[in-house]
């Protein structure tokens, strides 16, 4: 019922994160932390229930953000977007990391394409795409369906 509770609150700042993004086309960096905080809590509360190892989820996470850091700095991606990218693959671990990445390039690809659209609204996106819009929905799929499962088994 915890670990269900914690999934369940990761993923509410998932969805807080591309509220912010679409409003201010930032992310507070107080939504990474408290995803790291979380995950921790995690670990230390209910334990690390999961296929892969511990140090394999922080490699993950750590990898994704040493990936965004890279795309940061060649323009690419948002520092914020970034971050929300590494602790999010904390939580989702090496195990489901493919679906993951694949789910954020495609909604990154339908993203650029709205983008294109030839609206005044959508003109305005070219330049700063809000792209926690792509990162959040996959993640909270995922952790969503883990949640469902760890609910189930307590």
């Amino acid at each position: 019922m915890l670990e269900s509770s914690l999934l369940m609150t990761c993923c509410a700042l998932l969805a807080a994160s591309v509220v912010f993004d679409l409003a201010s086309r930032q992310i507070p960096n107080v939504v990474p932390v408290a995803m790291l905080g979380l995950f921790a809590l995690q670990v230390a509360v209910v334990g690390h229930r999961d296929v892969a190892p511990l140090w394999a989820h922080v490699f993950t996470g750590a990898l994704l953000l040493a990936v965004g850091f890279g795309l940061f700095l060649t323009g690419a991606l948002g520092a914020g977007d970034g971050k929300l990218m590494a602790a999010a693959g904390l939580w989702i671990g090496p195990a489901a990391i493919g679906s993951f990445l694949l789910g954020v390039g495609l909604l990154g690809i339908g993203l650029g394409l709205v983008s294109l659209l030839p609206f005044d609204a959508t003109r305005r996106l070219r330049n700063d795409l809000p792209f926690a819009v792509a990162i959040a929905p996959p993640a909270i799929a995922l952790l969503a369906m883990r949640a469902l499962v760890s609910g189930g088994s307590a």
